[in-house]
């Protein structure tokens, strides 16, 4: 009879199909049966427009109740009762996770928490914060998105063999396979019909048009980048609520180019194109594309960054600056004005590129399903031989 792994979504987003595509191949290898059940959008996300269906065996849509819009309930206790093991997000926002806690304390199931530890999303509550704080370690298992998370982890004593350093990745293999197969000629050419010039310097964004980006910041950064190299040019792709306001901000601005949303191979020239990969605001999985295109990463230093910022190596594949505009402009300057630095910085964007893949990701979190079902008594060597492992 196969081991069977259930995860939990509160919905299901477009950049994580391929990872769980990937994932229930690979465990399917092994005789280990994946489900992934999710539900309908947060109403107040709907607007974001990027979720998507995992299709079946893979996928499990249950209809979910939001309730007061923040906490979500899912009739999956079938589900539960079948899986050898649960992987479910740490937010309060689940409002099964009380009880699978519960099941974890009296050795019914075996639990597991995946995902980012302490929130430090700008618009998060401190009080939701406070509440999960005790139960961080009261699961059986962690998948931490970074080993920042998992270090976090540790000093509030969850056993280090219990947890898995999953290095949270998007699917960069995609990105690099549309850039390579765009021609150096068509890239100059592009550069030249939307700059101008084959000399000009790219800054690049890619991403959320809202507040936790900073964009204000980040245009009034280019601002003065550009009175210190006349040869700047600033692209956005995106999309997001203030998408209007950007669009009348730089009316004036003909050096600053907002694309509106650009996808796949349109996506990619503009990545081939950039020098630099600019975020004024909160950083997240734009780290992990930024670096699978070659591109050193400018940030501001910031309490509200998502763990993927540990990524980032000062100096060595990016720069990290202040969070103040001038201070951001001078770091920006300094990367454009200097080749020997900029070539390192290429080099070290490489570098982590290849190591922060969805690939890296997949094989992660593989192995620590395998390390958590055998530290429970549910290994295909118990299966086989009858030996059941201590638990931990």
């Amino acid at each position: 009879m196969p081991r069977r792994v259930l995860i939990i979504q509160a919905e299901m987003k477009h950049y994580r199909i391929p990872f769980f595509t990937r994932l229930h191949e690979a465990l399917k290898r092994d005789g280990i049966e994946l489900t992934v059940a999710y539900s309908n959008s947060n109403p107040l996300h709907a607007a974001r427009n990027d979720r998507a269906d995992l299709p079946a065996p893979i996928g499990h849509l249950v209809p979910g109740r939001w309730f007061f819009r923040r906490f979500l309930y899912q009739p999956l206790w079938r589900q539960i009762l079948a899986a050898d093991l649960i992987i479910t997000g740490s937010e309060i926002k689940y409002l099964l996770n009380p009880i699978l806690l519960i099941m974890s304390r009296l050795g019914v199931k075996t639990v597991a928490f995946w995902g980012l530890g302490p929130n430090s999303h700008p618009n998060r509550s401190a009080l939701a914060e406070w509440i999960k704080q005790p139960f961080f370690t009261a699961v059986n298992w962690w998948f931490a998105y970074t080993d920042s998370v998992a270090g976090y982890l540790r000093e509030r004593g969850m056993p280090e063999d219990n947890i898995t350093d999953v290095q949270n990745a998007t699917d960069s293999a995609e990105l690099i396979r549309l850039m390579n197969g765009i021609p150096d000629e068509e890239v100059l050419g592009s550069k030249i019909s939307l700059t101008g010039t084959a000399d000009s310097q790219i800054g690049f964004y890619c991403g959320l048009i809202g507040d936790i980006k900073d964009i204000p910041m980040l245009l009034e950064t280019a601002r003065l980048v550009k009175l210190q190299r006349p040869g700047f040019h600033l692209v956005m792709i995106g999309n997001g609520p203030d998408r209007q306001w950007l669009e009348s901000a730089i009316t004036n601005e003909p050096w600053i180019h907002y694309l509106g949303s650009k996808f796949g191979r349109e996506s990619a020239l503009y990545y081939k194109m950039a020098d630099v990969f600019l975020l004024a605001g909160t950083a997240g999985l734009a780290v992990v594309d930024s670096f699978a295109a070659g591109l050193p990463l400018l940030a501001t230093r910031l309490p509200t960054h998502p763990p993927e910022i540990s990524y980032v190596i000062d100096g060595e594949n990016g720069c990290i600056a202040r969070h103040e505009p001038r201070a951001f402009a001078n770091t920006i300057v300094r990367v454009l004005s200097d080749p020997v630095m900029m070539s390192k910085l290429r080099c070290g964007a490489h570098v982590a590129g290849k190591r922060y893949t969805i690939q890296a990701m997949v094989d992660k979190f593989k192995s620590g399903i395998h390390q958590c079902l055998a530290a429970y008594g549910k290994s295909a060597d118990r299966e086989v031989s009858g030996f059941a492992a201590p638990r931990v």
